[in-house]
């Protein structure tokens, strides 16, 4: 396999995503191999089946694999909101005169500014929210200012050891030995948010089958994260409680629904496959939707409160993910029930400019960044 290249595990909560890729032209990538298995999820915390993990693992690289034609020997595991931890402070150096911000610099003030006692979790990322020089500047990138001090806004990501240790049996099982973790939210933040729109506050809402993830972005880092086990699968459910059809039934349905259509009192809509044929009223299937929306809006209201303030008043949710983006109506239904402005956000690339492939491109982009940062070259020059 090629050194350009990098392969990652996409950790979803409906599906596991092997892909190998490279940087291509003009910020696309080039994908080597990609395979999708479903499994059980998560919820909680907690994987339903670790076994069903496993075989899903292994069947996502074996396929991924015959597509690449060689062996993985090093792979980006991303780590999901539901098994990430955040946690964001402010911390001060100073110098002994005033001088050139060299990039060790950055590093003293991270390594300085946190005791790790193993309490949080397994560090596997850092982030910058912003840099403030003792002329009172505020810069994303302080090398090569002239300062006395250094202040930083800094975040720090931790792995849920559950998550590392489970992720290291299965992969060193299936005989990759090089691993390295990356959190999916900030992975996000950085490749789907431009540069101009994280210089203030932005919230980015991940929605997923069973699992969400609500982060506040700033500059490089994030500030506030918080997950819960909500999500477009809950919805399904919702509809099949009150509707009383199987499950394949109301994820199919719920694929047709337009909740911003106005239908006449006596529609329909119908479904068939191998298990029979289903005619649920449209309208019914319309509140039940709904009703499903605003559990979710629940969990995203109480993320508002809790790290609510006068920079967030006016923010738009930005909202991305598999779990309910694909749903005609969603969007406008949850803005109205926030009562904020609900936008979607998608990867800016052709043809998979999918708010589905969020995470899983996003992660990619984050690898190959990783990936080349590691590099022989980059490190001396």
């Amino acid at each position: 396999m090629s050194r350009k290249s990098v392969t990652v595990l996409c950790v979803e909560s409906s599906e596991i995503t092997a892909l190998t890729g490279e940087r291509g032209v003009n910020g696309t990538f080039v994908f080597k191999g990609m395979y999708s298995a479903r499994y059980d999820g998560y919820a909680e915390g907690q994987f339903f089946d670790p076994s069903g993990l496993r075989a899903a693992v292994f069947a996502a690289l074996e396929r991924m694999e015959t597509s690449v034609g060689a062996p993985t020997k090093k792979i980006f595991v991303g780590v999901p909101g539901e098994f990430c931890r955040v946690l964001s402070g402010r911390h001060l150096v100073s110098f002994q005169r005033k001088r050139k911000v060299v990039p060790s610099d950055i590093d003293f003030l991270y390594e300085s500014g946190f005791s790790d006692d193993g309490s949080n979790g397994e560090l596997i990322r850092r982030g910058s929210v912003y840099f403030v020089t003792s002329d009172k500047r505020r810069v994303i990138d302080p090398v090569g200012m002239i300062s006395d001090s250094l202040e930083g806004y800094v975040s720090y990501f931790f792995a849920d050891p559950y998550f590392t240790e489970l992720m290291r049996n299965i992969l060193g099982e299936y005989g990759v030995r090089k691993i390295e973790f990356l959190p999916v939210s900030l992975a996000e933040a950085l490749y789907l948010l431009p540069s101009e729109m994280r210089d203030e506050y932005a919230i980015l809402l991940d929605v997923g089958y069973i699992s969400s993830a609500f982060s506040v972005v700033c500059g490089n880092g994030i500030v506030y994260q918080r997950a819960f086990s909500v999500g477009g699968g809950h919805v399904a459910a919702h509809m099949l409680e009150e509707l009383d059809i199987p499950f394949p039934a109301a994820e199919a349905i719920l694929r047709k629904v337009n909740l911003s259509s106005v239908d006449a009192a006596d529609s329909r809509i119908d479904y068939s496959d191998g298990e029979g044929s289903y005619s649920v009223p449209a309208g019914k299937v319309k509140e039940s939707v709904k009703e499903g929306l605003d559990l979710l809006c629940e969990e995203v209201n109480g993320c508002l409160e809790q790290c609510g303030g006068r920079a967030l008043e006016y923010k738009p949710v930005l909202l991305t993910g598999s779990g309910i983006t694909a749903i005609r109506g969603a969007r406008e239904h949850m803005s109205g029930r926030l009562n904020r402005v609900v936008e979607i956000v998608t990867p800016r690339l052709p043809y998979y400019n999918k708010a589905a492939q969020s995470s899983l491109l996003s992660l990619l982009n984050m690898a190959l960044e990783s990936n080349r940062a590691q590099g022989l070259f980059h490190k001396l020059f």
